[in-house]
């Protein structure tokens, strides 16, 4: 009953085509920032270029790792070329982000996520990017390890 009044109070946005759930979903053992930029992004109200905001109104989709737009979240996880390496590294399992994807119910794809997710810095607030993520900085790239 509680999942379908939420569904008749709060309808599902046509662009969401993640089902309701009350179960906890396991990207939520991830820990809070990072689940939160996973909720994000799933919900198309993240710092993806792509994604609305309020209060930019005339967004500059261009990713900023690549120079190519527009950055969905498909594109900055799955496509993206200047994320190839990671993504080879993390990520070889991963071949969809739609919502019945072996990602969201396989722990050890969910922790490859969040490695990915933070090691590109995708997702993130704008202010704690450095520099060196940004295609128009002259900034060098970070040093390898």
């Amino acid at each position: 009953m509680l999942l379908q009044d939420w569904a008749t109070d709060v309808p599902t946005p046509g662009y969401h085509e993640y089902a309701r759930s009350l179960t906890l979903h396991t990207f939520m053992a991830l820990g809070k920032f990072l689940a939160g930029r996973i909720h994000q992004m799933r919900a198309a109200k993240s710092y993806l270029a792509a994604h609305p905001s309020v209060s930019d109104k005339e967004p500059n989709l261009t990713c900023p790792c690549c120079g190519n737009k527009p950055v969905t979240v498909r594109y900055a996880i799955l496509t993206c070329p200047s994320r190839a390496r990671d993504r080879d590294v993390l990520l070889k399992d991963v071949s969809s982000l739609g919502h019945d994807a072996r990602l969201w119910s396989e722990p050890h794809l969910i922790r490859a996520l969040g490695e990915y997710l933070t090691d590109t810095k995708t997702g993130f607030p704008p202010d704690i990017i450095p520099d060196y993520y940004i295609i128009s900085s002259p900034s060098p790239p970070p040093p390898e390890h």
